[in-house]
């Protein structure tokens, strides 16, 4: 019975091994893909979220958003010197003017800047209607720009861009375009 056994198990036991083998390897690959790409989607949604955040935080503090200046006014914000900067910086902003968001989480990696748009105020006649409000208050119109930037460590980087009317009472003499 033993001279007629040629050996026939043991390759194919080898063979289905290799097989198993190569589809582990391909399956370990495969899920190290996905999790590198989690990864990504999850830096940038934290950096969208700081982003967002920051430009909340800026519009929240009365004193980022000055009428008084007039149309063209410009303040940033950055971290101070001992804390992380962001890796870019889209706008020059040597002397930042602009208080820093309560949350303490938002100040590393992140930039804000608040500028005031022309003409000095909009009309809210205009934009609701001639109620009693209208004829008492205009707006004074901003743009506000948050951003995160930790790139350079692959945390991701983000930038928002919104418009923001503030409420003023009128003044006299003030012409509306």
């Amino acid at each position: 019975m033993k001279r007629h056994q040629h050996g026939a198990a043991l390759a194919t036991a080898l063979l289905i091994l290799i097989v198993l083998t190569l589809l582990g390897l391909a399956a370990m690959r495969g899920s190290r893909l996905e999790l590198k790409l989690s990864q990504n989607a999850e830096s940038r949604v934290n950096a969208r979220q700081s982003a967002q955040a920051i430009a909340d935080g800026i519009t929240q503090i009365e004193a980022s958003l000055a009428i008084s200046s007039g149309p063209g006014y410009r303040a940033c914000y950055r971290p101070a010197s001992g804390e992380a900067q962001p890796d870019s910086l889209p706008f020059a902003c040597t002397s930042p003017t602009l208080a820093a968001p309560a949350d303490t989480g938002l100040h590393a990696h992140t930039y804000a800047l608040a500028q005031r748009e022309a003409p000095e105020f909009l009309n809210t006649a205009t934009l609701r209607g001639a109620g009693n409000s209208g004829r008492s208050y205009d707006y004074a119109r901003f743009t506000v720009i948050g951003g995160y930037d930790h790139s350079s460590e692959g945390f991701g980087a983000a930038e928002v861009v919104q418009g923001v009317l503030k409420l003023h009472a009128k003044s006299g003499g003030v012409s509306y375009q």
